[in-house]
Formats: C-alpha cells, structure tokens, sequence
C-alpha cells in the first residue's frame, strides 16, 4: 500500500521542519496504519488504502507522539494509540462526506463518490472498531475512556449541526464556537494529552497540553472554515464554499450577516439550499467588502497565542518548541 501524507502548508513553515523530532516515528506509523487495514475485508483494504494515498496532515497521531515526550517516553508504548488517532479521524472524514454529500476531499473522489453511502458508513464504522481495538491494548487504560468521550464530542457536534442545518437556521458566533469545539477542538486536545497520560506525565503537565491542543484546534477549525472561502480550488483540492453549499454556517459568514450592509443578500445565499458557483462567489465579495474574512484570521490568531502561552510552563524540551511551531503552522497554511 502506497502512502502519502501532506507535509505542506504554505507560507513560511511546512511540517516536515515541525515534525523533525518525531519524523522516524510518525513514519513507522504509516506504515503501522498500512499493515493493520490490510487485514481487513477486501472493500475496507480499498477504502483504506485510498483514504491513506489521498495524503493528510496527520497532525493527530502527531500530537500523540508529541504528548507522549513529556512523560518517559516509549514508543512502543503509544505506537497504537497514535495509529488509533488516525483511525478515528479517518473514520470522521468517511462519514462527514457522506453527510455532506462532498464529492472531492483533498482534490480525489470521497469514499462514498467511489462506493456508495453504505460501503463509507460501514468502512467508517469499521475504522472506529478498529481504533477501539487497539486502544484496548494500549498499556494505560485511561486512554479508552478519553477516546470515547472524543467519539462521543464529536457526535454531539455533528448532530447539533445536522439539526441547524435541515431546520434553517442560522447559529450565532457563541453556537457555532460550541460546534467546533465538540467537533474538533477536544479532539486535538485530547490527543495531546493522552500521548502524556500514556508515558506517565505529571497531571499538570496533561492540563497543559490539553489547554493548548484545545486553542490550537479551535484556531485550526476557525482557518479551515476561513480557507472554504478564500483558498484556490486547486490548493484547496475542492471547490471552495463547500460549507455554504451544505447549508453550513462558519465564522466569516456569521460576522458577515451581523456587520455586512448587503446582509439581506447574504443571508438569502446562506439560507438557500441551493447554492451555486456565483452564490459563493458574490458571499465572498460581501464578506470581504464587510472584513469578515479579517475578523475571522483575527480570532484563530487570538486563539493560537492562547496555545502557545499555556505550554510556556512546560520543559523546554524539542518537543515544545515542535509544538508551538506547529501552532504557527496553523495560521500559515494555506489548505
């Protein structure tokens, strides 16, 4: 099985510097992924296999490896929880697609483009199995129990969204920060601190972690949603306003309906269930004439210095200093 995973980011940072300390690691793994999904069933092979060569940041079983430094640190201690991370989110990306009926994720077909809305729920339930499997045998059962409540986040984040999607609405700034941080956020965090819990960090030091991880996902989200609207497609590697198109509302499209003059405009665009190439093209206007695409880079900036200040504490080990470029990652990247 061929891998692949996207280590550029734009600007002046890519995450091959950013991952220096963990790179043997991270790349074994891959590789880890690899054989575990090749044991599965023909169409789940397929589906994994695809889901790996479509690339990914992997800034989750990153993290892991990262957390892990902190405390006495074994990799073949947090080897299956960091491949469990990945399992987890790949088992989102297969449902969300599904959910928003998106036809491209990094610029190739979806999984349920290529097989069916069936085969994507049940290659991602599958995924999840398999992420919990491996958790079971991780050396420190506490991990079980933070992946669960992640699953568990998530889920309530994603229905909470459905729900505002299918009933109209239009969630203000205060809702649609609780949503990205059910949906990714505590993910991110999570993961952070697991990867210490798993080598024995003190608890304060957990605390730490997750406080950044936790800024640094919302920063993270609050750029993706921004990205939907103002990257090249082809950096992008889909069409941009996919949010719009599935009726989801993010940050710069709030602000815009509270500031824009033209929010009669926008606010028909992002009530339709029908939108089109130039509906995305004329928010975009409108939400650049009225800053919102500023207020929206403002606040993710807001939220990865908060990151960054609350692992200042921690030991000045490569590890952190990994870690806060990781956080300069985020606002640099342009997909």
């Amino acid at each position: 099985m061929t891998l692949a995973y996207d280590l550029q980011g734009g600007g002046h940072l890519d995450l091959r510097s950013v991952f220096a300390d963990i790179a043997a690691d991270l790349s074994d793994v891959e590789a880890y992924l690899a054989r575990l999904l090749d044991e599965g069933p023909l169409v789940v092979r397929a589906v994994a296999s695809h889901l790996l060569q479509a690339g990914g940041k992997r800034l989750r079983p990153a993290l892991v490896l990262f957390g892990a430094k902190f405390g006495t640190y074994v990799y073949e201690d947090v080897r299956k929880l960091a491949a469990a991370a990945e399992l987890i989110h790949m088992a989102t990306l297969a449902h969300d697609d599904v959910i928003d009926r998106a036809e491209l994720r990094r610029g190739q077909p979806t999984v349920h483009a290529l097989w069916g809305e069936q085969t994507a729920v049940l290659a991602g339930d599958y995924l999840f199995a398999k992420a919990f499997s491996l958790l079971s045998e991780v050396p420190v059962g506490k991990v079980v129990g933070i992946m669960a409540d992640v699953v568990y986040r998530m889920c309530s984040g994603e229905i909470a969204q459905n729900v505002q999607s299918r009933e109209n609405a239009l969630p203000d700034e205060d809702q649609y920060l609780d949503r990205i941080a059910q949906k990714t956020a505590v993910f991110i965090a999570e993961c952070c601190r697991a990867g210490a819990a798993a080598t024995g960090a003190a608890p304060d030091v957990e605390q730490a972690l997750y406080d950044y991880g936790y800024a640094m996902g919302m920063g993270y989200q609050i750029i993706d949603d921004l990205l939907d609207l103002t990257a090249e497609p082809k950096a992008l590697g889909k069409a941009i306003g996919a949010d719009l198109r599935a009726h989801v509302i993010t940050l710069p499209v709030i602000h815009g309906l509270r500031q824009s003059q033209r929010r009669a405009e926008l606010q028909q665009i992002a009530e339709s269930h029908d939108v089109t190439g130039e509906s995305v093209m004329t928010a975009r206007e409108i939400l650049g004439q009225s800053g919102s695409f500023s207020y929206a880079e403002e606040l993710a900036h807001r939220f990865i210095e908060t990151a960054k200040r609350s692992i200042q504490p921690l030991m000045d080990l490569p590890a952190k200093a990994s870690l806060l470029a990781m956080a300069d990652f985020v606002l640099e990247r342009q997909t």
